[in-house]
Order: structure tokens, then C-alpha cells, then sequence
């Protein structure tokens, strides 16, 4: 198959060749038996773009796991934050954390707590300064 690509003044042309039913087939077969991708690139010889290309039409509805570390405060210990500060039993993200920090065994920051708490929908507000009238 033939592609052609025209950008603003130049032409650029590039071949892509199809694969054929058994490759595809060996493809879809070392996918279902939990191969990566690099290793069915070293067996097939097919790119790193084919392979992956395949994968996602085969694997359709695998869920997306966008990997990273996992979060220190279960959705529990989330919860408990939020109903604190809510219920009026804690005043700020400091107070939350040192709440929070006697119940869990991985101790956490103030700003993980505050980040909790903008997810939940709170917000920081400054406090208004209030003038004091000296009796002179």
C-alpha cells in the first residue's frame, strides 16, 4: 500500500507494507499467551507500531492503567478527612494531617491532605483582616 503525505511545499512518501493473515494470527496468538510487546517484536520481526496497533484492536475494552505509585490514602482514609473537616472537628489541612497520621501506618504530608480535601471541592480562603478602632 502505497501512502502519500503532502505537507506545506515538500512531498513526503512512505511505504508500508501489510502484513499478512499469519502474521497477524501469530500476533494475536502471543498476545493471548502474555507476551510483551518487545519480545513478540524479536519473534515476528513486525515493528513496534504493528505490534501495537494489533494489540489495541484485539484488547478493545482492557482497562486503562496508567501505572505511577500507588496513593497513600486509601479512599476510606480520604473519606475520613473530608468528614472531619466537614463535621467541624478540624479546622485546617495541618490538623487533618496530624488526625490522619495517628491512624495510618505511612505518615503523610500537609499538601497530600490538601490535595485530598481540593478534590473533595474545598478550597483554601484567606482570611479577611479585620481593622482594630484604638479607644485613644
Amino acid at each position: 500500500m502505497l501512502k502519500l503525505v503532502q505537507s506545506s511545499s515538500w512531498l513526503l512518501t512512505t511505504i508500508m507494507k501489510s502484513i499478512s493473515a499469519a502474521q497477524r494470527s501469530s500476533v494475536v496468538s502471543l498476545l493471548n499467551d502474555g507476551y510483551s510487546h518487545h519480545e513478540i517484536q524479536a519473534r515476528t520481526g513486525l515493528g513496534k507500531g504493528t505490534v501495537g496497533r494489533i494489540s489495541k484492536e484485539v484488547e478493545r475494552n482492557k482497562e486503562n492503567n496508567p501505572g505511577g505509585r500507588p496513593s497513600k490514602l486509601s479512599a476510606c482514609d480520604k473519606q475520613s478527612i473530608v468528614h472531619q473537616i466537614s463535621s467541624g472537628k478540624l479546622n485546617n489541612a495541618v490538623q487533618a494531617t496530624q488526625f490522619i497520621n495517628s491512624i495510618i501506618p505511612n505518615p503523610v504530608t500537609p499538601q497530600k491532605v490538601r490535595n485530598t480535601l481540593k478534590e473533595s471541592g474545598f478550597y483554601s480562603a484567606t482570611k479577611k483582616k479585620v481593622l482594630l478602632k484604638l479607644l485613644v
